[in-house]
């Protein structure tokens, strides 16, 4: 899309795309911390827990980071990611956290930099050949597990720390906050998707597509069907924070980069 095409995308869509842990939702076994000069956000799997909109003085980095661990350690969280914007504050935090102990992300837990995009307008494209739905049984929601874990190569750790939160997460589907999707070639399932429904947009999480099913349309249709149940509720706006393999995909269906996020670690003894 070129800079004559661009939309305007709104203030509090723009907040969602960089801040996800801030502004989406924080239902029941999610925990959102809000201290001064950031925002911790905690879900029911290890690697959720989230530093983000951080805005700090020079002074005032190693007291936070400090105050997050000692908060993760109260929760038996041993890992925690700080996700660094162009609004983050000091100009130098990516810096100094480094000289701090921490250390860029890297795959398979989080790549280290991701394109936090949005759109707010109908994708562009069409997968005819595809079939892509929300899921209708537990069963299905487990099969779009397996996908997203063969596709993104997760450890045995990530597995079993998933599957734990498992039945909880399909509740949250039932009862409208999130939704997950299948997109189906030839009657079999072969890719996934989630949403999350927050009041700005649609937040956009996992999709995944098989290696032998790629460059089928799959991912493509499962953006629009996501699209299609935002416009649905209200809230005709897509954002997701895109690693390196799903950005190029998303940017020709005419998603907008907001920023892009540097993600660091901190791996708590």
């Amino acid at each position: 899309m070129s800079d004559t095409d661009s939309t305007v995308i709104p203030e509090p869509v723009r907040q969602l795309a960089e801040n996800p842990g801030v502004y989406g939702p924080a239902p029941p076994g999610f925990e959102r911390i809000v201290e001064d000069g950031y925002c911790v956000f905690l879900g029911p799997m290890e690697q959720m827990t989230m530093v983000q909109q951080i805005r700090l003085g020079a002074g005032d980095v190693q007291g936070a980071l400090e105050q997050v661990r000692l908060l993760a350690r109260e929760r038996r969280r041993s890992r925690v990611t700080w996700w660094i914007g162009d609004s983050s504050t000091p100009e130098d935090l990516e810096q100094r956290l480094l000289a701090l102990g921490l250390a860029r992300a890297a795959m398979p837990i989080h790549e280290p930099v991701y394109g936090a995009l949005a759109l707010v307008q109908a994708p562009a494209g069409s997968s005819d050949d595809v079939v892509a739905r929300h899921i209708d049984s537990y069963e299905e929601f487990l099969t779009a597990s397996e996908i997203s874990f063969e596709a993104f190569g997760q450890t045995a750790e990530q597995r079993e720390s998933f599957l734990s939160a498992a039945p909880m997460l399909y509740e949250l589907g039932r009862q409208g906050l999130s939704g997950t999707y299948l997109a189906f070639v030839d009657g079999e399932p072969v890719a996934s998707a989630t949403a999350v429904f927050a009041d700005a947009a649609v937040m956009l999480v996992g999709g995944a597509t098989l290696p032998e099913a790629r460059g089928r349309g799959c991912y493509r249709a499962l953006v629009d069907a996501r699209w299609q149940d935002g416009v649905e509720r209200g809230t005709p706006a897509l954002v997701v924070q895109a690693g390196q393999m799903s950005r190029p995909i998303l940017e020709r269906l005419g998603f907008e980069l907001v920023t892009e996020l540097r993600v660091l670690l901190d791996e708590l003894e």
